[in-house]
């Protein structure tokens, strides 16, 4: 799961995706390409907070739908 927090929720929702695409990239090793498949088929986005001028979107992806992935060796 990550947040994006912005100004409004299409910039936290740019934000979230850009944030679970890193650790997709960094935990997984991933590629860009397998970034969007995993994110195109398998993100749930909620909002998280719309107060003032502050926007809050979560990303989440279900651990089941990653468990075929294995993770990096840190």
């Amino acid at each position: 799961m990550v947040v994006g927090l912005a100004g409004s929720l299409d910039e936290a929702f740019r934000e979230a995706t850009a944030n679970m695409a890193e650790w997709l990239m960094d935990d997984y090793k991933l590629t860009a390409s397998e970034v969007a498949q995993v994110i195109g088929t398998a993100a749930e986005y909620k909002v998280g907070e719309v107060a003032d001028r502050n926007a809050g979107m979560v990303l989440k992806i279900n651990k089941e739908r990653l468990a075929t992935l294995a993770r990096a060796s840190k």
